[in-house]
């Protein structure tokens, strides 16, 4: 009986109003796919402040104790490029959009521009993030390649690393084809309705 009714309230609206209400039914839409994305950023803000945390007093240590050159160096360049690292990925936070925007339509092209901010960064973390660990990772084992067991220990390690790092690339790229690139196509889309 409700459905009924429903439905003849639909047929007799006028096309403005159909109009408005595929709109608002676009906007709720985006609303809760953009919500889904800005914790999955959060998460991953987290866990690299976290992995700083970790990683930062772990190499201080080394610094501190270990006897050879090159480990102390290569952990200081480790210590150095955390941090980069984590400036560099929370610095998207300061280009994120409130929900407190003087319109729907200013809200909707700043959202844009964080998310193709958040596109770049994912599609150049292999430049910046990935590549950049590797010679500091074969300067650390520099000096203990001389023992059989420690050739063993930075061989895995480095294999470890590429297989991350091959792995941090691909994930980065599905991120980007699967769920960033659909969302700015999508408000692309609301701003071309709102602007009509």
């Amino acid at each position: 009986m409700i459905e009924d009714e429903l439905i003849k309230i639909w047929q007799s609206s006028s096309n403005q109003d159909r109009l408005k209400f595929e709109k608002s039914k676009l906007m709720i839409e985006l609303q809760a796919s953009l919500g889904r994305l800005h914790r999955w950023w959060m998460y991953i803000e987290r866990v690299n402040v976290i992995s700083a945390l970790i990683t930062i007093p772990l190499f201080m240590i080394i610094v501190y104790w270990s006897p050879f050159t090159s480990m102390k160096i290569a952990s200081v360049l480790v210590i150095v490029w955390s941090i980069y690292v984590g400036i560099r990925m929370s610095g998207i936070k300061k280009i994120k959009p409130s929900d407190l925007e003087e319109n729907y339509l200013h809200y909707l092209e700043k959202t844009r521009t964080y998310l193709i901010a958040q596109k770049r960064m994912l599609e150049t973390s292999l430049n910046w993030a990935i590549l950049t660990i590797y010679p500091i990772v074969l300067l650390f084992f520099v000096d203990l390649w001389e023992k059989p067991l420690a050739r063993y220990l930075a061989a895995i390690s480095f294999l470890a690393l590429v297989g991350v790092g091959i792995y941090e690339y691909f994930l980065s790229k599905r991120r980007v084809k699967n769920e960033i690139m659909p969302r700015i196509n999508r408000i692309d889309e609301l701003i071309e309705s709102l602007r009509e």
